[in-house]
């Protein structure tokens, strides 16, 4: 199984005796990659970062960095504090922190054809069409190893912290 963030190729089982391969783009969006930048940058942090650091370490733009770390603190993943000597940091270790969990809580969109999309779909061969089901199955394919990857996993530095 060969998965990048931009694509996932894997092997659908189509009868006991063929197999049929099939190419799917998986795309992340930006955010998606702003925001893994931003948890991997602070499973390197020793200590609490502020945004504005956060954000010049990484070349993004302020007001990103705030969005997304606003969406990170919501689910748990950083924590963030006010103050003097406020800044936001990783909420749990790396190590409990999945690429998956990451990527879930920034995409709001894994219909990658129109018919797996909340909205009516226009497509004529509906309801007979399997192409959704196969594409749900891909999907799921692909969130599965992004969820066997560990922000520890991708991130040079295998803590933020201390040794005991």
């Amino acid at each position: 199984l060969y998965v990048s963030f931009n694509t996932t190729r894997f092997a659908l089982k189509a009868t006991q005796k063929m197999n049929v391969f099939l190419e799917c783009a998986m795309r992340l969006n930006l955010a998606s990659d702003f925001a893994l930048r931003i948890v991997m940058q602070l499973a390197s942090e020793t200590e609490a970062i502020t945004i504005d650091a956060l954000a010049q370490r990484l070349g993004l733009v302020k007001s990103h960095v705030m969005k997304i770390c606003a969406k990170l603190v919501q689910a748990n993943i950083v924590s963030a504090r006010r103050g003097r000597s406020g800044g936001i940091h990783l909420a749990r270790e790396p190590e409990q922190i999945t690429v998956g969990e990451v990527v879930r809580v920034i995409e709001n969109d894994f219909a990658v054809v129109e018919c797996m999309k909340d909205e009516p779909s226009q497509c004529t061969f509906l309801p007979g069409c399997r192409l959704r089901h196969s594409i749900h199955e891909a999907t799921k394919a692909f969130l599965a190893v992004l969820d066997q990857q560990t922000i520890a996993d991708i991130t040079l530095a295998q803590s933020h912290s201390s040794p005991n």
